[in-house]
């Protein structure tokens, strides 16, 4: 078992985790049963059983799957106020001393801009202190404390398009990152329902190349398949305490750590529909931060990298009349609203907005689902504790849009709904494989729900499209022709236990 016990070791941890705290570093499973830990501020989450008319099999009318995967935003900093979800416009905060934490003053939420200012730290540690053994009142302390930009949230003004979406479809407010963070391996669970023990992303970003491609790269994990049960429920009961002392807590889950290759073999999903000879495409640009599959050494170094494509070329495939039964779409790095850099919040929605539009307009519209999603709760405040499945998560709560023909209608002030069941990223996962009828590939997607409370197939589908106009009063954004990865900018920089 590999735990790290000298004395050396512990100080070169405490060492690196307080660069971590200072450092607005990279984004950040297991077996075990779900503690007792859950609610929020205003209820607790409702797992929500699985619906008749929301069920899905081979004989279903979905006959197309888009997962978009979008980047660093949580649930409430996109619709804290949307009728008929639970959100807030007020935060909790902690006071902290080397004895411990303590609730602090709550903290009133500001209006978010356009363009964040800079990138807020939003790793492993950074959920854990976040979400504070389900109290949400972390979020301040994260970054020595020092910094509060992430205790904001839009209203419709600021996201017009985006609420028209939750307007007319499905808004689910319980949809939770799959793990506490950051972007490298919750990437891995959109693709494989698991990411490995992997808790961080990468370590070197000083030169050309990633994951597979890049023999330097190296990233923490927690060897889960060498971890008793004991151990298990030792680093989930540190992981319910993680406040009580900072650092030690921390200290003493990675002392069960060990470092490992960011090029890795799990099964994935697109190996199973490959298997079972059903087409898939992903669309996500090579040696970019958020491509999870160039991570998958029998995938990259394999036939099945044919399926890879540049997210630029989604729309004209669309337009030609070529969309796989399944596909992932990874927007460019200027487009997925990832705080800082100057990335505009506006161009980001112009993107998802000219992507779906796109499918709108074609013959697929009338067999698809699209799901939208955020990778990672990127340092943003939000009220409603997740679940805690296991050692890896589960992390706060993304923003989620289920837009389909078929999604269930109700009380929204186009006809759509919100949805209060319980998803992670599996559950897109699961609702794929239930579609086309595969088995689970590990226990997270065998236990998430496949979407259930966002479809009902009993109901005649609405098929009219939604074709919402681009906004104009972005800093950038309202033509996407001829972007080429060269334009990018280092989002998340790995730093380790970050």
């Amino acid at each position: 078992m590999a735990r790290r016990r000298s004395f050396a070791a512990f100080l070169l941890v405490v060492a690196v985790f307080i660069v971590w705290l200072v450092w607005p570093n990279g984004d950040g499973g297991g077996g075990t049963k779900a503690s007792g830990r859950g609610g929020s501020g205003t209820g607790a989450p409702t797992s929500g059983s699985p619906s008749p008319t929301g069920e899905v099999g081979p004989d279903n009318p979905i006959k197309h799957v888009v997962f978009v995967i979008k980047e660093n935003r949580t649930f409430n900093n996109y619709f804290a106020t949307y009728p008929g979800a639970e959100g807030s416009t007020v935060g909790g905060t902690l006071k902290c001393t080397s004895q411990g934490c303590r609730p602090g003053p709550d903290y009133q939420l500001t209006h978010a801009p356009d363009v964040q200012s800079h990138d807020i730290t939003h790793g492993f540690a950074s959920g854990l202190y976040a979400i504070n053994g389900g109290q949400m009142n972390g979020f301040n302390i994260i970054g020595l404390g020092q910094d509060m930009s992430g205790y904001d949230y839009f209203t419709r003004r600021g996201l017009p398009n985006y609420w028209a979406y939750a307007d007319r479809f499905v808004l689910a407010d319980h949809f939770f990152t799959s793990m506490f963070g950051p972007t490298f391996p919750e990437h891995l669970y959109t693709v494989a329902a698991q990411a490995d023990g992997i808790i961080d992303n990468k370590s070197s970003v000083d030169h050309p190349g990633n994951y597979c491609d890049d023999p330097t790269e190296y990233t923490p994990r927690l060897p889960l398949e060498k971890l008793s049960k004991r151990d298990l429920r030792t680093i989930m009961n540190l992981e319910d305490n993680a406040t009580a002392q900072i650092p030690d807590q921390f200290v003493r889950i990675m002392a069960y750590h060990e470092n490992t290759r960011t090029c890795i073999d799990v099964p994935t999903l697109p190996d199973e529909l490959t298997q079972a000879g059903i087409k898939w495409k992903y669309y996500a640009y090579v040696d970019q931060w958020m491509n999870a599959l160039q991570a998958i050494r029998h995938i990259r170094f394999g036939p099945q990298w044919q399926n890879r494509k540049d997210p630029d070329e989604f729309v004209s495939d669309v337009e030609k009349g070529h969309m796989a039964p399944v596909t992932w779409l990874i927007p460019p790095e200027p487009y997925n609203e990832h705080p800082g850099s100057g990335v505009s919040v506006c161009a980001g929605e112009n993107w998802t907005v000219t992507q779906i539009n796109a499918i709108m307009q074609s013959k697929f519209w009338k067999s698809t689902a699209i799901v939208v999603v955020w990778d990672d709760f990127g340092g943003f405040y939000d009220p409603m504790a997740p679940p805690h499945y296991d050692v890896m998560g589960l992390g706060p709560r993304t923003p989620a849009l289920i837009i389909s023909p078929y999604t269930r209608q109700g009380d929204s002030p186009n006809g759509g709904s919100v949805d209060h069941t319980v998803y992670e990223f599996s559950s897109v996962l699961r609702f794929i494989e239930d579609l086309h009828g595969l088995d689970p590939l590990t226990e997270r997607d065998a236990r998430a729900d496949p979407l259930s409370g966002a479809f009902d197939f009993t109901q005649p589908p609405n098929r009219k499209p939604l074709v919402l106009p681009l906004r104009t009063d972005c800093p950038y954004g309202t033509s996407f022709a001829g972007f080429r990865p060269g334009v990018a900018r280092l989002l998340d920089v790995g730093v380790p236990w970050g």
